[in-house]
């Protein structure tokens, strides 16, 4: 079961900025800390998979997490890593519909 994230957290506004497959810039927003990353990328109006309706099972939602400081994302479950490796993703991916969101973060999908 995933952990709450703490008061601490939750009242922090996160920076996510999105990049394009080929490292542009072509997105940035905020959201609050805690919240799950698939669910912003949706409201933003961004394209992402979501076959699965968002509960980690088809690896559509695979992006790239290249820029974090230590801690800004929730760490990888074996349910993920299984997930990715069943869909044939790359080890080194998330599934945004399984990532909690807790300090700035910088994205990037193959799908942008």
């Amino acid at each position: 079961m995933e952990k709450v994230p703490s008061k601490e957290i939750l009242a922090k506004l996160i920076t996510v900025t999105v990049l394009n497959r080929t490292g542009k810039k072509i997105d940035e927003f905020q959201m609050r800390g805690g919240s799950n990353l698939w669910v912003f990328i949706r409201k933003r109006g961004l394209p992402i998979g979501s076959a699965c309706s968002g509960v980690g099972v088809c690896g559509a939602c695979h992006l790239k997490v290249t820029e974090k400081y230590p801690s800004s994302i929730s760490e990888k479950n074996d349910f993920e890593k299984e997930t990715l490796t069943k869909n044939q993703k790359s080890p080194d991916e998330r599934l945004a519909c399984l990532c909690r969101v807790k300090g700035d973060i910088t994205i990037q999908a193959d799908y942008w």
